[in-house]
């Protein structure tokens, strides 16, 4: 390390040590970062806290139906309980099912789509679509606010942190009547203000990196397969998005403008990247793909035969739902046994089948929203890096509908567990319970890891974009 780096990396430290301001202001950052912290664990602490009372709900359950098979059926209510666990009549659409989305253990830092999509259903054989989208009534002045999780903290907060520890480093000097003594060293006045932009970037992402590594640590094992990967992408996201604003510093500073002019001009891209842009975005994209959920209203209604007496008709159910599933052919023979229970059940299998492409149509519509704004992350890396920050810790949207494909498939197991036994009179027995349906979900970790990788090159395109701009002004502008 050269004389002249030493001397101005002393004289940058005795000049923060010696400003009460910025020294409250880091500290007053640091306890917003183990605030978040907090709320991002007391919101999930209370998810995982839901998953397990609805878990044990089912393990009660089914124990007491595995039960009812070795009990003497003496009275009414043993009596009713053998029968809701052997018969399948009763049992299709009244054993219930929890389809659940375990948060990730680093959910706490990002919080995502967690506060919007319900992350657990409770299924039985009934229609899919109406359980589904039956959603429970959410609190809608908390879901505008927001989280104000680690990810808020880092995305919204520290940029400004950067703006106002930096925006004097040249006007600073310059209305101090420091700079013509700094102008005549031997070493330039661009490679001063990168080196003092320098101090400031290890200084206040050593912050935001303690910060994080607090909530790492307390949120799950860093060291853990499932999450050593996902806490190097979080650690280098921060760092590159620090290094981002520190560059949009420096392209605002390389013009060489007064103090109030570098401050204004940092604020004016805060608002445009943080605010400006998305808003702007989301009304266009509510223009140009609007949700129509209309066609979804008959969905969340419950549907029975026109007349609940006519036989014939729910023959006819029978028949078109054995149509259109071939697995159950020749089990029209049995028809007159249990018609009306067969009847409902086909009657819901149906539904599902003539409202899928009402519910394909409807989220396909949010796939290309999705799509459509992802799209614009190139001019806008503070929202981009807000994505990268949701997928490393999987409260993601495509997340979700990873989720609710395997809700499809577990669903469609369920119904062939009830199905097979209502329609071919068979009784469920208690080694049928060894043989329950699971939920599978499938992820991809290579495609995961090059999502977030691609959104980090386009944030790592812009910083240097805007440092390069500004490393060239900073050189051919006079003072």
């Amino acid at each position: 390390m050269s004389n002249t780096l030493r001397i101005l990396l002393r004289y940058e430290w005795i000049t923060f040590t010696r400003n009460t301001y910025q020294i409250v202001m880091l500290c007053c950052t640091f306890l917003l970062g183990l605030y978040s912290i907090y709320y991002g664990q007391s919101e999930i602490k209370v998810q995982r806290d839901t998953i397990r009372d609805v878990i044990a709900i089912e393990k009660k359950e089914f124990d007491e139906y595995r039960t009812s098979f070795q009990e003497k059926s003496t009275t009414e209510s043993q009596k009713k309980k053998l029968q809701i666990a052997s018969d399948p009549a009763y049992a299709w659409h009244r054993h219930g099912y929890h389809a659940i989305l375990h948060p990730h253990d680093y959910a706490a830092l990002a919080i995502g789509q967690y506060d919007l999509h319900p992350y657990y259903y409770r299924l039985t054989g009934m229609s899919l679509h109406y359980q589904i989208f039956e959603n429970e009534i959410a609190n809608p002045v908390k879901l505008f606010v927001g989280n104000f999780d680690v990810s808020f903290l880092l995305i919204y907060l520290f940029p400004l942190l950067i703006i106002a520890f930096s925006y004097s480093l040249y006007s600073g000097e310059k209305e101090n009547g420091v700079l013509p003594l700094l102008n005549i060293q031997s070493i330039s006045i661009r490679r001063i203000i990168v080196i003092r932009l320098l101090f400031y970037f290890f200084l206040i992402t050593s912050l935001a990196l303690l910060i994080s590594l607090i909530g790492l640590f307390v949120s799950g094992d860093i060291l853990a397969s499932e999450n050593s990967l996902a806490a190097f992408f979080w650690m280098f996201g921060v760092v590159l998005y620090c290094a981002f604003w520190f560059a949009i510093l420096f392209f605002i500073v390389s013009f060489k403008m007064n103090s109030s002019f570098t401050a204004i001009s940092a604020a004016g891209i805060w608002l445009l990247f943080l605010v400006i842009i998305p808003s702007i975005l989301n009304v266009w994209v509510t223009t140009k793909y609007p949700l129509d959920s209309t066609s979804l209203a008959e969905i969340t209604r419950r549907t029975s035969l026109e007349n609940e007496e006519d036989v014939n008709e729910a023959k006819e159910v029978i028949y078109e739902f054995i149509a259109h599933n071939p697995g159950f052919k020749g089990s029209e023979k049995l028809i007159h046994n249990n018609t009306m229970a067969k009847a409902y059940a086909a009657l819901t299998a149906l539904k599902d089948m003539h409202c899928q492409k009402d519910v394909d149509h409807y989220n396909n519509q949010i796939s290309y929203r999705n799509q459509w704004v992802s799209g614009f992350h190139w001019i806008n890396p503070a929202v981009n890096m807000q994505s990268i920050f949701t997928h490393i810790t999987k409260t993601d949207l495509s997340t979700f509908r990873q989720f609710h494909k395997a809700i499809e498939l577990f669903h469609s197991r369920i119904s062939y567990f009830y199905f097979r036994k209502l329609f071919w009179d068979k009784s469920i027995t208690e080694e049928d319970y060894l043989k329950l349906p699971t939920l599978e979900i499938q992820t991809d970790t290579v495609k995961w890891g090059t999502l977030i990788v691609i959104g980090m090159l386009k944030v790592s395109s812009a910083m240097i974009l805007f440092f390069g701009i500004g490393f060239i002004m900073m050189k051919n502008k006079k003072i």
